[in-house]
């Protein structure tokens, strides 16, 4: 299986992202009103010198390149079933999809309608393998499913897994079946509105009244959680020591869980130092290194910058984390990389929480 290069794929998708030009939200009488407010809208997000912006242009931008993806997903989808690309392009479009899914992944924090889409987007973890059997079941009816339709299903159905399933899985009847490439074509469909829905949501910042002590305790929340969702993603699979469960890992299908896990590392040192679209509109517009580094606590900044680094330079890629728990030494590698992500969540859950005096709020996956 060819690999990708997780970090150099997500920084060209986001600086590619950050290149296009969008026309400018909404008219010329709301744009007035918000600049009474404090805020406006160029470029198809807002601007304003609130102290989340930085953060905030970190969101909209992974927000946006998703939704591009999973559109470019969905039209590659539509090539294929006309027999038109080779079964490699849309593996790779899927799985550019699902790396851009990564930073927007396991957040409990941001616009509600957003964050309501996540489930629709992936349903994991996947503890019984509903979504085999339940793509099982839609693939063995002789109808080809509408987008809509589909929008009307289980989310099991609806998002990157099922997708995954029609691609990989040696129970998919994609190849041989016109009306089941049509409805893996819905599903993307169905897939890429869902997506639009949260770019749409990302438009306005969520954040824009939150005065200086509620901004840093959602910051630091929204960092957490994302972070303690990784950490699932591993210690769901490893489970007890010595009877770890493979099939509990994200994208074994595809073998790409720890290729998505170091994406999701990508993501969250982006959102850590969050240069935004690296111009800040305020000097307030920092990420939380410079918020440490403002404190006077350069020492712990310091480490979470140094564990970052170690992290992306010696996360395991070649093998899928499925791959690895076959054996004694794969296992230890991948306690090994839970370790660093242990650590990190140390550093960000006790050591900033204490230093800055900021109480973390609740995580949707606390005592799951």
């Amino acid at each position: 299986m060819k690999t990708v290069n997780v970090v150099a794929t997500s920084a060209v998708m986001l600086a590619l992202v950050g290149c296009q030009s969008s026309t400018q939200e909404g008219s010329h009488a709301q744009a007035n009103q918000a600049q009474t407010n404090g805020y406006s809208h160029t470029n198809g997000y807002e601007h304003s010198n609130h102290m989340s912006q930085s953060v905030y242009e970190v969101e909209y931008l992974a927000a946006k390149n998703f939704a591009q993806q999973a559109d470019q997903l969905s039209k590659a989808f539509g090539v294929y079933c006309d027999n038109q690309s080779s079964e490699d392009a849309i593996k790779n479009q899927w799985h550019q999809t699902m790396l851009a899914w990564m930073a927007l992944q396991g957040q409990e924090r941001g616009p509600e309608k957003a964050l309501e889409q996540s489930w629709n987007i992936q349903f994991w973890p996947d503890k019984k393998n509903t979504t085999g059997r339940k793509m099982a079941a839609m693939t063995s009816q002789s109808q080809s499913w509408s987008p809509q339709e589909v929008s009307q299903q289980s989310v099991t159905v609806q998002g990157l897994g099922s997708i995954e399933w029609l691609l990989y899985d040696s129970a998919s009847p994609l190849k041989g079946s016109e009306s089941v490439c049509h409805t893996g074509y819905a599903i993307t469909q169905n897939l890429a509105n869902n997506a639009n829905i949260i770019s749409t949501s990302w438009q306005e910042n969520p954040w824009n009244e939150l005065d200086e002590k509620h901004w840093r305790s959602e910051y630091i929340s929204l960092l957490s959680n994302q972070l303690e969702y990784s950490m699932k993603k591993m210690s769901r699979p490893l489970a007890n020591f010595g009877k770890p469960r493979p099939y509990f890992s994200e994208s074994w299908r595809s073998e790409t869980s720890m290729q998505n896990l170091k994406a999701n590392i990508a993501a969250m040192q982006s959102l850590y130092f969050a240069q935004g679209s690296g111009q800040p509109t305020s000097e307030n517009a920092d990420g939380l290194d410079q918020i440490l580094r403002e404190s006077g606590k350069h020492q712990l900044a310091d480490s979470i910058t140094k564990q970052f680094e170690l992290m992306l330079e010696t996360w395991p890629t070649e093998q899928s984390l499925f791959d690895l728990l076959k054996t004694k030494e794969g296992t230890k590698t991948a306690y090994a990389q839970y370790n660093k992500l242990e650590h990190l969540n140390y550093l960000i859950r006790e050591e900033v929480a204490i230093e800055l005096g900021i109480v973390i709020g609740f995580n949707a996956t606390d005592g799951d």
